[in-house]
């Protein structure tokens, strides 16, 4: 054979051989929870059970309420035979925890449960795992960002609440603009963190005419702050707050099933957001992190309608169909986080007479 071709057939041995080692190496370097979290083969469930099994435990940190994020980890555990590590505080503080332990190459969290916007503040800081599954098909549109590093099994809809003994019904708003009636002096009151749901509703009615609007609620009417979704719920059922403005509206409704004088109204445009399950990128359990989000967007979602929240699989959502809803735009609402924390802070905290403080509430 020609010496020319034979050098020429040598190289390409080297180059192939080349390349499956670097391809190799690539493999390797690919995290660990990679593999389960995006294979997509007839045998998905099973080997997520299996491996979930060999490496016995998941990390999941929420900042959902204390007692119903006990219930869904007891039903996983039972029945899959994975213990479940929860650690809960409210979202600001599960979001810092995630981040700072990212930052000290502390890679404890599994799953990481949380409001929309800060699940998409660990996107961007690439600390979640693309996850494809097929029950993503399930959800309704909005749960599902188009990148699929997180997926919401949950809808945070802001209602009103009002205390059933305080407010009758025929005082009632029908609009936005029926708060500033003098009947409302001193009787409204807000959840002191909720400025995606400003942002977005400012957006909707003019970014003048909502800002117009809140200076003037708080300026002829008052609007008394309270730090937590669940101590102002609570606050409405004692008649301390005869209406608030914004609160999720399963708080409400599980209340009054239980037989508390509240009830609730949705003002349109009716603001609305997901929270987020995630898988981090380099969880240490990675099986069992992708089998725990498959369940809260499967059997968890009926364990979760149970408990009064509002859950985003297509076929139990249909309470949804009569609402209009708005969702947040979480990442206008991260582009320009700054400024409307300010505009909030500038608009209602300190225009506002009143301010009540209280630990974290679930979300």
């Amino acid at each position: 054979m020609n010496p020319g071709f034979k050098f020429i057939l040598y190289a390409r041995r080297c180059v192939m051989l080349v390349c499956a080692l670097v391809s190799l190496a690539m493999i390797a370097s690919v995290p660990a929870a990679a593999q389960p979290a995006r294979y997509e083969g007839p045998d998905r469930i099973q080997r997520l059970i299996d491996g979930a099994r060999r490496e016995g435990i998941v990390n999941v940190y929420s900042s959902m309420v204390d007692k119903d994020l006990r219930r869904l980890a007891a039903e996983f555990e039972k029945k899959y035979a994975v213990k479940v590590n929860v650690w809960r505080s409210g979202k600001n503080k599960v979001l810092q925890r995630v981040l700072a332990e990212a930052q000290a190459g502390r890679h404890e969290v599994d799953v990481v449960h949380n409001p929309a916007p800060e699940m998409e503040a660990l996107v961007r800081e690439k600390l979640l795992l693309e996850v494809r599954s097929p029950v993503q098909a399930e959800l309704i549109p909005g749960a599902l960002p188009a990148h699929r590093m997180w997926a919401g099994p949950r809808i945070y809809i802001f209602v009103q609440a009002f205390n059933t003994n305080k407010v009758r019904r025929e005082e009632l708003p029908k609009a936005w603009s029926d708060l500033l009636n003098p009947r409302w002096k001193g009787r409204l009151a807000i959840e002191g963190k909720e400025q995606e749901w400003f942002y977005t509703l400012v957006q909707e009615m003019g970014e003048e005419k909502g800002l117009a609007f809140f200076r003037d609620l708080v300026a002829t009417n008052g609007l008394s702050i309270r730090m937590g979704n669940a101590l102002l719920n609570n606050m409405v059922v004692a008649g301390e707050v005869p209406m608030a403005i914004t609160l999720y509206s399963y708080l409400p409704e599980k209340s009054k099933k239980a037989g508390a004088p509240i009830d609730w109204i949705a003002l349109s445009p009716i603001i609305v957001y997901t929270d987020g399950i995630g898988v981090t990128k380099k969880a240490a359990h990675p099986h069992a992190a992708v089998l725990f989000y498959e369940f809260m967007l499967s059997d968890g979602q009926t364990l979760m309608a149970e408990m009064d929240h509002v859950i985003t699989n297509r076929r139990h959502a249909t309470s949804l169909d009569k609402f209009q809803l708005k969702f947040i735009d979480v990442g206008a609402v991260l582009d320009g986080y700054a400024r409307w924390s300010q505009i909030f802070d500038e608009t209602i905290n300190r225009r506002s007479s009143t301010a009540v403080a209280a630990p974290a509430s679930g979300r």
